[in-house]
């Protein structure tokens, strides 16, 4: 396999994966019902979704030198879940949500999408709509930043 056919599936499995991102806590919620947070779905039949979408998105992070601390976060709340380990997970899952703000501030190109991050923490009303809140936009920056190192490898 060529080189350019091995970016082109790497390109379209992290599409694919950050489209699972954004759909997997609205599959949650349209199909079972709001709960309190996404972690809470580790106690529903969408418990496979919930730890395919996090490792998914841990090996996103971890192919990304500014994301890896993200992901070691991402992959230790997947790891302890909240049904035996909830203070453990919560710790890591705050963590998650903490560390996002350095490499979203880092690169000044994309650090609009600070703004509507920050200030999800703020204005939402509950815990499952601020994560689902904050996941959209890191999900919509990383397809930002995808598309844009696309963009400058095909010389566009």
């Amino acid at each position: 396999m060529d080189l350019k056919k091995t970016d082109k599936i790497n390109f379209l499995i992290k599409i694919s994966i950050i489209f699972l991102s954004i759909l997997s806590p609205l599959l949650m919620y349209f199909f079972y019902g709001k709960m309190g947070s996404i972690s809470a779905y580790w106690n529903t039949p969408f418990q496979p979704l919930f730890i395919l979408s996090n490792a998914l998105t841990t090996y996103v992070f971890m192919d990304l030198p500014k994301w890896k601390l993200s992901g070691i976060f991402l992959f230790l709340l997947t790891l302890f879940s909240i049904e035996y380990y909830g203070t453990l997970h919560n710790i890591f899952a705050v963590s998650f949500f903490i560390v996002n703000i350095y490499p979203l501030y880092k690169l000044k190109r994309y650090r609009k999408f600070l703004i509507p991050y920050l200030l999800s923490c703020v204005f939402l009303p509950n815990l499952f709509w601020f994560e689902v809140s904050a996941i959209t936009v890191l999900c919509v920056y990383h397809l930002n930043l995808l598309l844009k190192v696309r963009k400058v490898l095909k010389g566009d």
